[in-house]
């Protein structure tokens, strides 16, 4: 497994200019099946097994999965902002 383009949670908070808490928050979220969290693909735990979980966030994956999030966010807006039934788009 090359280890090069997995993040830890710091390093992934560093690159999303947020806190590791929101990092730790969206891989809890996941790990519990509740909403809000991100897919499991974007991150690994290389502890599986051991008492303390070792999440590495894969930045590819994050980085591919932000930008279709950008992407949907901005249809979604284009679709509310048309209500005359006109709209070019």
């Amino acid at each position: 497994m090359d280890t090069s383009n997995f993040l830890t949670i710091a390093q992934a908070a560093e690159h999303l200019n947020c806190s590791t808490g929101f990092v730790r928050k969206r891989i809890s979220l996941t790990e519990a099946n509740q909403p809000g969290g991100w897919p499991k693909s974007l991150y690994v735990n290389l502890q599986p097994n051991g008492i303390k979980s070792l999440y590495r966030v894969r930045r590819d994956a994050l980085d591919k999965y932000l930008v279709e999030q950008m992407q949907k966010a901005t249809m979604d807006e284009g679709a509310e902002a048309c209500t005359t039934g006109a709209c070019t788009f």
